[in-house]
């Protein structure tokens, strides 16, 4: 059951309002359902859904029209950020786009909100590989963290640890419809091109293998929460009464440690 992880998850939060980021495909379409759910049990926590129409789709139009309807049914105000992607930085499509949204979506979190967006463990996945490919270090493979700051307030996760299958059960035993996006099927893109070609044969051969990628992950944001650390500690001690950095001191602090 779905409900009774995403009910842990966001009691550990104490907001007095959740926004969820809808863009009415299966995955948001399942935790707009799920925090209806809350939201009965919770009367005391306000929900909000907001979508992003990002104009790329002559179908988008059809796609805010019809979050908003599902918004209503679940007892949710759901709000159109309509946003402009600015071509030509060399930046590729999916960045900008994920750019653009996150911005929209930075104006409807204060200190007192906590953004719910509905990324899975097959998400994960291919976010691993993709820094991966990028040949990332342990900041790029920590991957997608399960919550993190945003804007003034947080944003969490509360399904990366489930599976694409599991999200795909929930909505036939509760009979939930969504919206198809067609650029997902586009396999230029090289999240698409995972997606299709490459996690189905990973998980497969090897069907534990979200677990260990999640694993992964963790240990590397460990590790780089770690290192943060120990080069605060070390930055401390360098900066002078003044403000001003004792370069040498970091010069001797690195070959002590050589």
């Amino acid at each position: 059951m779905l409900y009774p992880q995403l009910d842990s998850v966001l009691r550990a939060y104490s907001p007095s309002r959740f926004v969820l980021a809808f863009s009415g495909g299966m995955d948001s379409r399942v935790l707009l359902h799920l925090l209806a759910r809350y939201q009965q049990v919770h009367p005391e926590v306000t929900c909000q859904a907001v979508h992003v129409h990002h104009g790329l789709s002559a179908n988008a139009d059809t796609w805010a029209a019809q979050c908003e309807a599902w918004a209503q049914e679940a007892g949710m105000a759901c709000v159109i950020e309509h946003v402009t992607l600015l071509t030509g930085s060399g930046e590729s499509i999916e960045q900008l786009a994920r750019d653009a949204r996150y911005q929209a979506l930075n104006k409807h979190v204060d200190a007192n909100t906590v953004l719910l967006t509905a990324q899975h463990a097959d998400d994960q996945l291919e976010t691993f590989l993709l820094a991966l490919k990028r040949g990332s270090g342990p900041a790029g493979l920590s991957a997608m963290p399960a919550y993190i700051a945003f804007g003034a307030g947080l944003h969490c996760r509360p399904l990366l640890g489930v599976s694409r299958a599991e999200i795909e059960q929930y909505a036939d035993t509760h009979q939930l419809e969504w919206v198809e996006d067609e650029s997902n099927q586009d396999e230029r893109y090289d999240r698409n091109f995972l997606r299709h070609q490459v996690t189905p044969l990973l998980t497969a051969r090897w069907p534990g293998i979200r677990k260990a990628v999640a694993r992964s992950a963790r240990l590397c944001a460990e590790q780089e929460r770690l290192l943060e650390d120990l080069l605060a500690a070390q930055l401390a001690q360098a900066v002078q009464p003044d403000g001003s950095l004792a370069v040498t001191a970091l010069g001797s602090e690195r070959q002590a440690k050589a």
